[in-house]
C-alpha cells in the first residue's frame, strides 16, 4: 500500500511553517551581522545567503524530480546500499526552498525597516 500524496492544504501549511522559520533566520542573521558591519552590509549578506539557500533548494529539487528514476536505476545497477529516495530528496529540497525564500524575504524587510 502506498502513501497518498499530501493535499494542497497540507503542502501550503508546511510551506508556510518553513517560510516562517527561514524568515526567523533571516531576521536574526541580519541583526547579528549588525554587530560586525554596516546595516547595508548586514542585510545584503543575509539576503545573499538566503537567496543562495533558495537557489540551491530549487535547483536540487528540480534535479531530484527530473532525474529521480535515473538515480534510482543507477543505485540499483551499482548495488549501493543507500537510504536515498526520490521522495526524501523532494522533501529535503522543499524545506530548503521555502526556508530560503523566507530568509531572503525577511532580510529584505529588515533592510527596508533599517532604511538602507
Amino acid at each position: 500500500m502506498t502513501d497518498s500524496p499530501p493535499s494542497l492544504r497540507d503542502l501550503a501549511a508546511r510551506a508556510g511553517r518553513w517560510t516562517l522559520r527561514g524568515a526567523a533566520v533571516g531576521v536574526t542573521l541580519s541583526l547579528v551581522l549588525l554587530a560586525v558591519t554596516s546595516p547595508k552590509g548586514a542585510t545584503d549578506t543575509a539576503f545573499a545567503l538566503g537567496a543562495l539557500v533558495l537557489g540551491f533548494g530549487v535547483f536540487a529539487w528540480a534535479t531530484a524530480v527530473g532525474l529521480g528514476e535515473t538515480l534510482r536505476g543507477v543505485q540499483q545497477y551499482v548495488d549501493v546500499g543507500s537510504a536515498w529516495t526520490e521522495a526524501g530528496a523532494r522533501e529535503a529540497f522543499f524545506v530548503l526552498s521555502w526556508a530560503g525564500a523566507g530568509w531572503a524575504f525577511a532580510a529584505a524587510l529588515v533592510s527596508v525597516a533599517l532604511g538602507v
